[in-house]
């Protein structure tokens, strides 16, 4: 049992090192019934680890998937482990959400693991990647194209994943099983290279070992160098965010001269978009955009180039769906004698009902228009009004206006129109609230 203690060692000393599990733990181990699995299910045993495990049946490989159900459900009864199962689809789950099988099957087997392990009140999840699996993944990030997140390599902890043999290589596994006289299934597809992590394995590695016979452990010397960089770099990047990012409401300001003193611009912003559906092509094009006003859209999220700050929000629904035309208000008159007890603010427009022409109706800006600011005789833009008062571009792109049958009486928010001033010839006033407002043209909007 020499193999198997020292192997069992070291798995310890890597687990406590990144604090994966505490000694009171219940684990929840993904066993697929492969020698990896199999050999991860019988350290947790041998460490005294509350374990359940659980086993995805995604149908692929017809007879052999039922073979290896089979063998797993043997397994834990022998060991007398409680097991989950879960039958899957994942060739109407891929084509359905248009991807691959593997991501289908990636995907599927997460979520359940994350559903299973909140059902079953455990503390983890530890699934069986190894160093192999590890010098694997750079490689293929490499070819796919990667920064230094994708050099690092699989983490030992990812939320709840925990993957305790990163430290131990697929023959050191194999030594322990054999040692310990344990069986286990091979999968069938893991020798056939039309796909890419099999080619990685069956056809590159051989080649990189045939140059350097060290080129494994050379690789995992550049994964932990790469990993200590990552630290650093993610230190330096979020000192510039801390420094060249604010929230104001709803809204995340980018000072972009801030932004560009940082040693990595590029970084620092691809850190902060990407997590916000923004790509890396998108993040280059904002970075180097000088057109104020120009937006960038991600599936939920919307970026504008302003003068000094890129500007981030939320896409909404509202104001920007509504039509051209608007929708009507119901207002009502607000008695003479109470228009005092009201606050005045620019939260609230007071009109003089005589003068509104026909229905008021409540819209989104349009080019072009124009209207009479309070206190002047002449027209002035809505847009140079907005320019005036220094209004962002995200806040224009949402901006409401109320109108009668022939003009702009109040720019939301902002100004009221002149033509409907209240005077002391005032006898019936209207009463608009800004929240009201817009609460209307939001309702307009829904579905």
């Amino acid at each position: 049992m020499a193999i198997l203690a020292d192997i069992y060692g070291k798995i310890d000393a890597f687990s406590s090192q990144n604090l994966l599990f505490g000694p009171n733990d219940k684990v929840l181990v993904a066993l697929s019934g492969g020698a990896d699995s199999v050999f991860l299910l019988r350290y947790l045993i041998a460490r005294g680890y509350d374990v359940v495990a659980a086993h995805c049946n995604f149908h692929l490989r017809d007879e052999e998937s039922m073979r290896d159900e089979l063998f797993v459900r043997e397994l834990c009864l022998s060991l007398h482990i409680p097991l989950q199962v879960k039958d899957f689809d994942t060739q109407a789950v891929a084509q359905q959400q248009h991807i691959s099988i593997e991501m289908a099957a990636r995907n599927l087997r997460y979520e359940w693991f994350e559903t299973l392990r909140q059902t079953l009140e455990a503390d983890c999840i530890a699934v069986a990647h190894h160093q192999d699996d590890n010098i694997e993944s750079i490689l293929l990030n490499m070819v796919r194209g990667t920064g230094i997140k994708g050099l690092c390599g699989i983490q030992p902890r990812n939320g709840h994943i925990v993957r305790p043999l990163l430290c131990v290589n697929r023959n050191e596994i194999r030594a322990g099983l054999q040692e310990m006289c344990q069986t286990f299934m091979d999968d069938s597809t893991n020798f056939d290279n039309q796909y890419s992590r099999n080619r990685i394995r069956l056809d590159v590695m051989p080649i990189l070992r045939s140059i350097n016979a060290g080129v494994d452990s050379n690789i995992l010397t550049t994964i932990e160098n790469l990993n200590e960089v990552r630290k650093i770099t993610e230190e330096s990047i979020g000192r510039s965010i801390r420094l060249c990012c604010k929230h104001e409401g709803d809204t995340l300001y980018i000072n972009m001269k801030c932004l560009n003193e940082a040693p990595s611009p590029l970084s620092v912003l691809h850190t902060i978009l990407e997590p916000l559906g923004f790509n890396r092509t998108q993040t280059q094009q904002l970075l180097q955009c000088s057109q104020v006003g120009r937006q960038f859209l991600s599936a939920t999220h919307t970026a504008v180039v302003d003068r000094t700050n890129i500007l981030v929000e939320k896409t909404k629904k509202g104001a920007n769906g509504l039509s051209p035309k608007g929708v009507k208000l119901e207002v009502n008159e607000l008695p003479l004698e109470e228009v005092g007890t009201i606050q005045k603010d620019s939260s609230h427009a007071y009109l003089d009902a005589d003068k509104v022409k026909g229905e008021l109706t409540v819209r989104p800006t349009l080019p072009g228009d124009r209207f009479r600011p309070f206190g002047m005789k002449g027209q002035k833009l809505v847009s140079d009004l907005l320019t005036d008062l220094k209004v962002n571009r995200l806040e224009r792109s949402r901006q409401l206006v109320v109108c009668d049958e022939e003009r702009i009486l109040w720019v939301v928010g902002r100004r009221v129109s002149d033509d409907c001033r209240v005077t002391e010839q005032t006898r019936r006033v209207i009463c608009l609230d800004a929240s009201s407002v817009a609460s209307s043209a939001s309702a307009s909007t829904e579905p």
